[in-house]
C-alpha cells in the first residue's frame, strides 16, 4: 500500500489533524547492534541511560518514507 503525499503538506496552514501519530522505537526494537550505519554513532544512539529513539510509523518494516511536521511556537 502506498500513501499519497498530500499537496501542500509543508505549508503552515496544512491541516494534519487526521494524520496518524508517530510511534517511538528503542534501539533493541530496531536492532541497531552491529550495523555500521548506527554503530558509527554509538555516542549519539547508544549512550548508557540515554539511548537514541527512533520515530517512525506504526510499521517500521513496511513504511520506508516518513513525513514529519513540527510547529515551533
Amino acid at each position: 500500500m502506498h500513501w499519497q503525499i498530500p499537496d501542500g503538506w509543508m505549508q503552515t496552514d496544512f491541516d494534519d489533524s487526521n494524520w496518524q501519530d508517530a510511534s517511538i522505537y528503542t534501539n533493541e526494537t530496531i536492532g541497531v547492534a552491529n550495523k555500521p550505519s548506527y554503530t558509527n554513532f554509538t555516542t549519539l544512539l547508544d549512550y548508557p541511560g540515554n539511548d537514541g529513539k527512533f520515530i517512525w510509523t506504526t510499521n517500521v518494516i513496511l513504511d520506508n518514507e516518513v513525513l514529519v511536521r513540527y510547529t515551533v511556537k
